[in-house]
């Protein structure tokens, strides 16, 4: 499974998530975890229509869209997505 996350340097929840996502990499390493800057990534924001961050999209082995986020979220919750969508 891979895992886009839209962020920005000057986003506040970003800033607070960048730990649990670092905690989810280590217990997830099978897991592929992209970081895309909005600012500076215009044209995958747009290809993606984000127009607000965070947002994370969760894709397939087949690099389908499975679901999408947008905001803020806990850890538990995070473990709990990942781990539903591993078992598709």
């Amino acid at each position: 499974m891979k895992i886009i996350k839209f962020i920005a340097l000057w986003c506040a929840d970003c800033i607070v998530m960048r730990p649990l996502w670092r905690e989810i990499s280590e217990k997830f390493p099978q897991l592929e975890i992209v970081d895309i800057d909005f600012d500076d990534n215009e044209a995958e924001a747009k290809k993606f229509a984000v127009t607000k961050v965070p947002l994370t999209i969760f894709f397939d082995s087949d690099d389908k869209e499975i679901t999408r986020h947008q905001g803020m979220h806990n850890k538990a919750d995070l473990i709990k997505l990942i781990e539903e969508n591993l078992k598709n």
